[in-house]
Order: C-alpha cells, then sequence, then structure tokens
C-alpha cells in the first residue's frame, strides 16, 4: 500500500483511493489499493455518493450516459 507522512503532526498519513461508478451496481465504489477489507461502495442515497460523482466529473472520469 501506498502512503505519504501528512507533513505536519504526528499521526496522519495520506492513501490513495481508487474511486469509479459501476454500471452494473449504479454504485460508486471506493478501494484503497492494498488494503484488506478498505472497499465501499456508496448508492445515490448515501450523501458520499455525490461528493464522489463531483470527484469523478471534476477528473472526467464520470461516465457521459448513465442508464
Amino acid at each position: 500500500m501506498k502512503f505519504r507522512l501528512a507533513p505536519k503532526g504526528e499521526h496522519t498519513i495520506y492513501i490513495e483511493h481508487g474511486v469509479w461508478y459501476d454500471h452494473s451496481t449504479k454504485h460508486i465504489h471506493v478501494t484503497v489499493h492494498g488494503a484488506k477489507g478498505a472497499h465501499w461502495a456508496y448508492g445515490k442515497s448515501d450523501k458520499r455518493y455525490l461528493q464522489y460523482k463531483a470527484m469523478l466529473q471534476e477528473a472526467g472520469r464520470w461516465p457521459e450516459r448513465i442508464d
């Protein structure tokens, strides 16, 4: 697992997350590569869905057409 230390403080690290929209489940999935059990899925009723959707849109990774 890749991580980097926070520039301030003694207890914080930053890790990369993988985020994608899955057409088959209609959920946004979030994973931490290499971390066992680090997988979450968010449907439209979860407010995290909107946060991750905005990130995917900003990065140009949100699908243009969603069924």
